[in-house]
C-alpha cells in the first residue's frame, strides 16, 4: 500500500513538472521550436512562434525549417561553420514569414534527448531592428571616415599620455606616414623636440581647460616649414570622462607667407629695403622710452636729396630709383649699430641717433653723412653729382614725442634748404615763429564754414568688370578769398588739431547724404556714398547719433553709406574706437579701411574691427603695371580681403592698363582720374551710370 502511494506521488509530481515545463515552453514570449534534426521538420512551436511567423499551429507544425530560411542548405552549413569558428552559440539567419516579409533572426540551438531520441530545440530572437540600426551605424561610420579622409585638414586623435590613436588620410599624405606606423607613438617620436613640446603643451591645455583651444603650430622638417592653424578639443566617453584629445589642423603656410609679405611691405620700403615711415617712427618711440629712463638724448635727422626731382624728370624714374638705393646704402654706412636709417617717402630719409649725451654728438654723424654725397653717383655709366640737406631736432629740447620731433626736424631741414642746401640746420624756436603759413591757415579756417567757403565734390566709384557707376566718394574742398584754393593736405590736420573737424565733418556728411538721396531718386538705384571720418571725430561721443540722424533726415538707407577710416585712427587702440565702429556696423553702415598698404597697415585691424571694405592706396595701384612687387602685393591683398569676405576698392586708377590688370586680379571696384575726376553735385546727378 505504501509502495503504491509512493508511485502515485511520483506520478503526480512528474505530471506537475510536465505541466510546468510545457507552460514554460508554450507561454514563454521567446520564440521556441522543437525540430526533428533528421528531417529538419518542425515538431513543436509555442504561441510566440506562431504569432511571429504568422501561421496557425496545424499548418506550422510539420513544415520544414528550410521553408522558413532564405538561405540554401549549403549557406546554412557555412553559417554554422562560421559560428563554430567564432565560438558563437548562435547562428544568423534570415527567416521568411507567412506574409512574405523577411526578418533577421538569431537562432540559439541545442540538442535534447527524449526516450533515447535526440531532437533539436531552437530559441529564436527577432533582431531585425538591431540589424538595421547596426547597418545604419556602419553607414554613418563609413560616411564619417569618408568625410575625414576627403578633407584637406589634418585630423588626429591621441590618448591622454600623447600616444596617437588614429589619423586621417590628409595626415598620412602631409607627413608621409601611415596610420599603422604612427599608432602608439608620440610627437616626440615623430618631430623635433621643440616642436613636440609645443604640440604637447597645446594638447594638455585643451585637456586641462576642458574646452577647444586654437593656436598656430609651426612644423620644421629637413626640407620645409609648415604652419598650421590647429583646433584641439577633448573627447569624452558616455560618463563624461575625457579619454583622448582630437586635433584638426589646417595648413596655412601659403597664407602666412602672404601675410608676412604684406607685413614686410607694411614696415619696409620696397625699393631701398629700409624701414619705412611707420617702422622708423616706431623705433623712434622705443628710443624715446629708453631715453626717458637713461636721461640720454635722441637726435632726429630729416634728410632730403637736393634737386632729386630733376634727375627723375630728365633721366627717368628707373635711374632715380637706382640713385635712391645707392643713397640709402651710403646713409647706412655712416651710422652706428644702435642707430636707424629709414625712408619716409620720395627722396626723404630719416636717421635716428640714440644714446647721445648732447645734441652736438649728432654733428659728427651728419657731417660724415653729407661728405658721403660729395662722391659722385655712377648709375648706368652716368656720373651724377648729388647733394643732401638735413634738419636736426633733439629730444627733449625740441620735442618729447615722435611726431613733434619729426615735424621740427622737417622744419629745420627746410631752413637749411633756405640757407643754400648741401648743409644742415638744428631746429630752433625761431622756426616755429616763422611758420606763418600754418598760423594763417589756422586763423582763416575758423569761420570758414559759416562763410560758406567749403564745398563738397564727388568722385565716382565703378564696378571694375563692367564700368558701371555704383557710388561716389565725397571730398572736401576749401577756397578762401585771401589764400585761394587750399589743399586738404594742409587744412585737414589743422581742422583736426583745433577740433573744427567735428562741425566740418557733419557738414560734409549732411551735404553728401542730401546729394545721395537726389542721386538715388533720379536713377531709382541704391547708389552708395563714401565719406571719410577723421581720428578727432571718433572722440566725439555724439558721432554715432549724429550719423544716424543725418541718415534719417536725408531718407537714405544705412547700407548705402560707407565710412572710410584711415589706419591711423586705429593705431591708438582706444576702446571707444572699437565701440564706435561696432555701433556703426550694427546700424548697417559699411566700414572701409582706407589707404591700405601705405605703411601703417596691420592685418590685426581687419580681425579686430568689423570692416566690410578694403581700399588699396593709390601708391600701390600706380605701380602695379610696372612693379612686380606692387602687383604681387595688390594681388595678395585682394585675395586676403576676399577670403575675409571684404569688398575691395582700388583708388588712384589713371590708366586703362591699370584698370585691365585690376580686373584680372578680381578687384571689385575702382576710382581715379581715368574713371572720373572729382565733380560738383550738379555734374554728378546727370552722369550716366552705365559706360557709353
Amino acid at each position: 500500500m505504501v509502495a503504491t502511494n509512493d508511485r502515485l506521488n511520483v506520478s503526480l509530481s512528474l505530471s506537475k513538472h510536465e505541466q510546468l515545463y510545457r507552460q514554460m515552453f508554450e507561454k514563454n514570449q521567446a520564440i521556441k521550436l522543437i525540430i526533428d534534426p533528421a528531417q529538419g521538420r518542425i515538431l513543436e512551436a509555442n504561441e510566440a512562434a506562431l504569432r511571429f511567423y504568422g501561421y496557425d499551429k496545424a499548418t506550422f507544425v510539420g513544415m520544414l525549417i528550410t521553408e522558413l530560411n532564405t538561405l540554401t542548405e549549403e549557406e546554412v552549413k557555412q553559417e554554422m561553420l562560421l559560428a563554430k569558428k567564432e565560438a558563437r552559440v548562435f547562428h544568423n539567419f534570415r527567416h521568411r514569414l507567412a506574409s512574405g516579409d523577411i526578418r533577421d533572426v538569431e537562432v540559439y540551438s541545442g540538442p535534447i534527448t527524449v526516450e533515447d531520441k535526440t531532437f533539436l530545440y531552437s530559441i529564436i530572437l527577432d533582431v531585425t531592428r538591431r540589424k538595421k540600426a547596426e547597418q545604419a551605424l556602419l553607414e554613418t561610420e563609413q560616411r564619417q571616415r569618408d568625410l575625414l579622409n576627403n578633407t584637406s585638414s589634418v585630423i588626429y586623435t591621441k590618448d591622454l599620455s600623447g600616444h596617437y590613436l588614429s589619423i586621417n588620410r590628409a595626415y598620412e599624405l602631409c607627413f608621409d606616414v601611415s596610420e599603422s606606423e604612427i599608432q602608439g607613438k608620440t610627437d616626440f617620436d615623430l618631430f623635433p623636440e621643440e616642436v613636440a613640446r609645443k604640440f604637447r603643451r597645446n594638447d594638455l591645455k585643451a585637456i586641462n581647460l576642458n574646452q577647444p583651444v586654437e593656436s598656430e603650430e609651426t612644423v620644421l622638417t629637413a626640407n620645409k616649414r609648415q604652419v598650421f592653424l590647429s583646433v584641439k578639443f577633448p573627447l569624452k566617453n558616455a560618463r563624461g570622462e575625457i579619454y583622448a584629445v582630437c586635433g584638426i589642423s589646417t595648413d596655412i603656410t601659403q597664407r602666412k607667407l602672404a601675410e608676412e609679405k604684406i607685413q614686410h611691405q607694411a614696415h619696409y620700403d620696397a625699393l631701398t629695403r629700409l624701414p619705412n615711415r611707420f617702422l622708423a617712427l616706431e623705433r623712434l618711440a622705443q628710443m624715446l622710452n629708453e631715453a626717458q629712463r637713461s636721461g640720454h638724448q635722441v637726435a632726429v635727422l630729416f634728410i632730403d636729396l637736393d634737386d632729386f626731382k630733376k634727375i627723375n624728370d630728365s633721366l627717368g624714374h628707373e635711374v632715380g630709383d637706382k640713385v635712391l638705393v645707392e643713397a640709402a646704402g651710403r646713409l647706412q654706412g655712416v651710422i652706428r649699430q644702435v642707430d636707424v636709417v629709414g625712408r619716409l617717402g620720395g627722396d626723404e630719409f630719416i636717421i635716428l641717433l640714440g644714446g647721445l649725451s648732447g645734441g652736438v654728438d649728432a654733428k659728427a654723424i651728419v657731417e660724415k653723412m653729407l661728405q658721403q654725397f660729395h662722391r659722385a653717383f655712377y648709375i648706368d655709366s652716368r656720373e651724377l653729382i648729388l647733394t643732401a640737406t638735413a634738419g636736426i631736432a633733439v629730444y627733449p629740447e625740441d620735442g618729447r614725442d615722435s611726431s613733434t620731433l619729426l615735424r621740427n626736424a622737417d622744419m629745420a631741414m627746410y631752413q637749411a634748404k633756405a640757407l643754400g642746401r648741401n648743409t644742415y640746420s638744428y631746429f630752433n624756436e625761431k622756426m616755429n615763429r616763422d611758420v606763418s603759413r600754418r598760423l594763417e591757415l589756422e586763423q582763416a579756417i575758423r569761420g570758414a564754414l559759416q562763410r560758406q567757403e567749403f564745398e563738397v565734390v564727388y568722385q565716382v566709384q565703378v564696378k571694375v568688370n563692367s564700368g558701371e557707376i555704383i557710388g561716389a566718394e565725397a571730398l572736401l574742398r576749401w577756397y578762401n578769398p585771401k589764400l585761394g584754393q587750399v589743399s586738404p593736405v594742409e587744412f585737414i590736420p589743422i581742422a583736426e588739431q583745433t577740433g573744427l573737424i567735428i562741425d566740418i565733418g557733419q557738414f560734409v556728411l549732411t551735404q553728401a547724404l542730401s546729394v545721395l538721396a537726389s542721386w538715388q531718386q533720379r536713377h531709382h538705384r541704391a547708389l552708395k556714398m563714401s565719406v571719410n571720418l577723421s581720428p578727432r571725430q571718433f572722440r566725439d561721443i555724439k558721432l554715432v547719433d549724429m550719423i544716424e540722424q543725418a541718415l534719417i533726415q536725408a531718407g537714405v538707407a544705412a547700407n548705402c553709406l560707407e565710412l572710410e577710416i584711415t589706419e591711423g585712427v586705429l593705431m591708438s587702440g582706444h576702446s571707444y574706437i572699437k565701440k564706435t565702429l561696432s555701433a556703426l556696423s550694427v546700424l548697417g553702415i559699411y566700414l572701409s579701411m582706407d589707404d591700405f598698404g601705405t605703411g601703417y597697415s596691420s592685418l590685426n585691424y581687419l580681425r579686430q574691427y568689423p570692416f566690410d571694405v578694403l581700399k588699396i592706396d593709390r601708391s600701390f595701384v600706380q605701380g602695379i603695371t610696372t612693379e612686380s612687387t606692387d602687383r604681387k602685393l595688390v594681388n595678395a591683398a585682394i585675395a586676403m580681403a576676399h577670403g575675409l569676405n571684404l569688398t575691395v576698392v582700388a583708388e588712384g586708377v589713371e590708366t586703362q592698363e591699370q584698370l585691365h590688370l585690376l580686373k584680372s586680379l578680381n578687384c571689385d571696384f575702382a576710382q581715379g582720374y581715368l574713371l572720373g575726376k572729382p565733380c560738383r553735385a550738379k555734374q554728378l546727378l546727370v552722369l550716366e551710370l552705365m559706360p557709353l
